[in-house]
């Protein structure tokens, strides 16, 4: 009795893994389970990419990103690397997406709260552009947006507290 147990767990087991290798390809299974800043949705990817700026961590929140040499978009990235080096009090409080229909576009509207002991709290409004790649999903365009600008800033949007 006690062997046919290990071998209904062993089933289990193997049952389970074959479900994940049909619903993904196994080189997204296994590039996830290494290296799980390459999430499987474009949402898992920019909550970890503020998730490495907020621990200081710019080198791997670079390797989210693919950005042209030169663009406004590396410039927007460098400036925020440095204020983060520059501010040891800075620390991320909440990252909300503002888009509604976050599946049909590869665009995401994100609102970034950060708060320091010696300054009030900055809200900052980013238009994030996103690619699939083999690994995962890339950061391909990081602008920074006036509040204003943005028309649906008060409709449906979920957040992430941090």
């Amino acid at each position: 009795m006690r062997q046919s147990r290990y071998v209904w767990l062993i089933g289990l087991s193997l049952f389970c893994m074959m479900t994940l290798i049909v619903l993904k390809t196994p080189q997204k299974v296994i590039s996830t389970l290494a290296q799980p800043e390459y999430g499987s949705s474009a949402k898992t990817t920019i909550q970890q990419f503020w998730k490495f700026m907020d621990l200081r961590q710019t080198n791997l929140a670079r390797d989210l990103l693919i950005l042209p040499k030169g663009s406004g978009d590396e410039s927007e990235f460098k400036l925020w690397e440095s204020q983060m080096n520059n501010d040891p009090l800075l620390s991320l409080q909440k990252v909300e997406f503002l888009n509604s229909d976050m599946g049909s576009s590869d665009t995401i509207i994100v609102r970034v709260s950060w708060k320091s002991t010696v300054q009030e709290i900055q809200l900052v409004l980013f238009s994030m552009n996103l690619i699939q790649t083999e690994k995962g999903w890339k950061i391909q365009g990081l602008k920074r947006i006036n509040s204003l600008s943005y028309i649906g800033r008060d409709r449906h949007g979920s957040s992430f507290q941090t």
